[in-house]
């Protein structure tokens, strides 16, 4: 009898704790999901302006801040081409936000899902020959827009040093679905 009486009290311990975990468990899981990822300063600041350009319409500055060309590569270009490659990039570049906009509407915000960083010294050949040295992180956000609400930005960003600022070397918009 002694044995039942003590099975008898323990059923309520355990059912308790069995309610605590049902709780709890999906509790914490909840904030581990809706915890940001972190980002680098100076890449988050670059981000920011990025974005901003983005929401404000600002295409001038998108195309400065856009379209990587690595110090070998414009060595290579014959005289007078760099400022035909510009004129060609920002062309691009004003096409693809036209594009995007028509397609998804205005830009309302994002968030960083993805990030990876990697550095290329000059002595890394030839993945400095082909990528450029420096600073690069390949990011993925989710973006709001008022049209097609989410889409996914991948951006390879790129910094020649630790002073200069990122650049968008690539990107690509694909619609969440």
């Amino acid at each position: 009898m002694a044995n039942k009486q003590t099975g008898l009290i323990n059923r309520p311990y355990i059912a308790t704790s069995l309610l605590f975990l049902v709780v709890l468990l999906p509790a914490c899981s909840k904030g581990r999901e809706e915890q940001s990822l972190f980002v680098p300063a100076d890449c988050q600041q670059f981000l920011d302006k990025y974005f901003e350009a983005w929401k404000s319409k600002d295409v001038a500055t998108l195309q400065a801040l856009s379209f990587y060309l690595s110090p070998q590569d414009q060595s290579r270009l014959p005289a007078g081409s760099l400022e035909l490659w510009r004129e060609s990039k920002n062309k691009l570049v004003t096409e693809n936000f036209e594009r995007v906009t028509r397609e998804f509407g205005d830009f309302k915000g994002y968030e960083v899902l993805r990030l990876n960083t990697t550095t290329i010294s000059p002595q890394d050949q030839p993945t400095a020959n082909m990528m450029g040295s420096g600073t690069h992180t390949e990011l993925v956000c989710k973006a709001r827009f008022s049209k097609k609400h989410n889409a996914h930005i991948e951006l390879h960003l790129i910094k020649e040093t630790e002073s200069s600022q990122y650049i968008v070397a690539a990107w690509n918009f694909q619609a969440e679905l």
